[in-house]
């Protein structure tokens, strides 16, 4: 399905590797916006993203982000279909790959050595860009002394390109590679090393006229001219890109509702990952210092798709990029004996979901070996086998309610769950980052809370006010839209990548929340919803969590045990 938002080009005007992406656009007549970026580096709009490839051109369709020129082309060639520019043989298909990869590694290699190091208008005069480039390349610098004694090899390798044009797919006359009546991405793919060297202004006096001219190579460079003139023409009358600032374009990307596109993984890729593998993704050639991490989520022969701290998906392609496993970033806390931890004692009861969220979230935090377990039953109505122990737990929570923790920091007791949790982050010594996602998590952990309130509250209706006559229908199906609505918007945080997939590290708190609200409705079989139905990225996501230690050790139905700490029942 064509893309309901336009393409933001990232690019600066000396990248020839942008070139190549702005002349399909522009034969293709496709609308997009841009973002200019510097030539070297840092480049804080991409960075306000979380993207760190420090290479040129990116595109950004929705919160899908595309990576490399050969990728974008390609993207653009699926996402809009019924080009006259693709090839349409399987034959022309494997041509267009190989001109791809040739023109994108050797021969742009090739082409990089005749940069006219003796011109003052060359870039390689210019000492900001050449400390860049140092960088970019790991420490090898660009100097006349070494462009001169490259520029022999450079000559020699253009000359058998030329020559392969001029001698095999353009001997016949044809106008354009694939011997079709107007140009075809294939021509883009091999014709911007040439046309850098022939009729970039920055260029000039890269190749000997002697030896590269119009009178040695007459096809190859009609060729090359035929192919400028017609990107011209479509330039003229394409619409003229908005040019973005950093925080138009930041707040355009991070705040779409756009679908993502969809993706497959190859579970038998032999790099063996797994999807909600911790990856980093990086060239092989050069710019390895610049690596982009993130939970990888699509996995192909030709593409490598990872989420990053954003929640957009950063797309990669394989040939020439490398991908590793990462260790996880979040702190695990150091519990090690030279910590020493208070005294804790979880006031609780298996069935509360607040409960659960907090123990789930000690357990996260290897903190549940600290604390032991007392377990209550309380209720806010005096009924006899309900109320059991609401005036014991009274004394430290007065609103009587469950869970309440206390320790010996802390004796008269910490509640609600919320606070409680808050405590035990702050034990742990885990810090948050306060990012956009941050809040939209925040949100999430407001929302599971919601829906445990309205489980709570439906529980009360049917177990208690049904018998006595008091059951209020209307109630009821009104706590249950509340879920329905909820759990519609876990749905939707999944697939828009605010609700990741965990990782070996411990989970966050508003994680923590979001599964013991999600499990809540089923387990509270009388509620009748089923949430698993037309949910299917919430289903993948709490599939995960299922198998996780934490919600293992937390099951509703029975009584928990703390690790290294024996269970009191109702000794308070």
């Amino acid at each position: 399905m064509t893309p309901t938002e336009r393409p933001i080009l990232f690019h600066y005007a000396q990248s020839i590797y942008s070139h190549r992406v702005l002349w399909y656009l522009w034969l293709r007549d496709i609308a997009y916006d841009e973002c200019i970026q510097p030539p070297v580096m840092p480049r804080p709009d991409l960075a306000s993203i979380a993207v760190n490839y420090r290479r040129i051109p990116i595109m950004a369709i929705g919160k899908d982000i595309y990576i490399d020129s050969r990728l974008i082309i390609s993207k653009l060639e699926s996402l809009y279909p019924n080009s006259a520019l693709s090839p349409t043989t399987a034959e022309q298909s494997g041509l267009r790959l190989l001109f791809e990869h040739y023109s994108d590694s050797g021969l742009f290699n090739s082409a990089v050595k005749l940069m006219p190091y003796w011109s003052s208008n060359s870039l390689v005069q210019n000492k900001s860009f050449l400390d860049d480039r140092q960088k970019l390349m790991g420490g090898r610098r660009m100097t006349s002394e070494n462009m001169q004694a490259g520029r022999p090899d450079g000559l020699q390798n253009m000359r058998q390109a030329f020559d392969l044009l001029e001698s095999t797919f353009l001997a016949d006359e044809r106008q354009w590679i694939l011997g079709t009546e107007g140009p075809s991405v294939v021509d883009i793919d091999a014709v911007w090393p040439f046309e850098w060297l022939i009729i970039d202004r920055s260029m000039k006096g890269s190749l000997p006229d002697e030896r590269f001219g119009a009178k040695n190579y007459p096809k190859t460079h009609a060729w090359i001219q035929r192919l400028m003139n017609r990107v011209k023409a479509a330039k003229d009358k394409t619409r003229k890109p908005s040019a973005l600032d950093g925080k138009t374009m930041g707040a355009q990307v991070l705040n779409t509702t756009s679908p993502t596109v969809p993706l497959t993984f190859d579970d038998h890729d032999p790099l063996g990952f797994k999807a909600g593998d911790t990856v980093e993704v990086y060239p092989s050639d050069y710019g390895q210092a610049h690596k982009d991490r993130g939970t990888i989520i699509g996995l192909t022969v030709s593409e490598v798709v990872i989420r990053n701290s954003k929640g957009l998906h950063l797309h990669f392609p394989r040939w020439n990029f490398r991908i590793t496993k990462a260790a996880a970033q979040k702190a695990t806390p150091s519990l090690s004996g030279t910590k020493k931890f208070p005294k804790m004692r979880l006031i609780y009861h298996s069935f509360s979901p607040y409960t659960r969220k907090v123990f789930m979230l000690a357990h996260e935090l290897n903190l549940a070996q600290h604390i032991t377990l007392e377990k209550v039953v309380v209720a806010p109505i005096p009924i006899k086998g309900w109320i059991d122990n609401t005036d014991d737990v009274a004394k430290f929570n007065p609103m009587g309610k469950i869970p309440c923790l206390v320790t010996d920091d802390v004796p008269t007791g910490i509640f609600d769950s919320r606070v409680i949790c808050e405590y035990l982050t702050e034990l742990a010594g885990v810090k948050m980052k306060k990012d956009q996602r941050y809040w939209q998590m925040r949100a999430l952990h407001a929302c599971a809370d919601g829906i445990a309130d309205a489980g709570v509250l439906i529980t009360y209706e049917v177990r208690i006010r049904k018998e006595r006559g008091l059951y209020f229908k209307e109630w009821v199906e009104g706590q249950k839209t509340k879920i329905v609505r909820g759990l519609d918007r876990f749905e939707a945080a999944a697939a828009e990548g605010v609700l990741r997939e965990p990782d070996s590290g411990p989970a966050t708190v508003d994680e923590v929340a979001v599964a013991v609200a999600t499990a809540m409705t089923e387990q509270m079989v009388f509620l009748g919803l089923q949430w698993r139905k037309g949910r299917p990225k919430l289903q993948k996501w709490m599939s995960k969590w299922e198998k996780r230690g934490s919600f293992v050790a937390t099951p509703p139905t029975k009584d928990w045990v703390a690790a290294g700490a024996a269970e009191k029942i109702a000794k308070l």
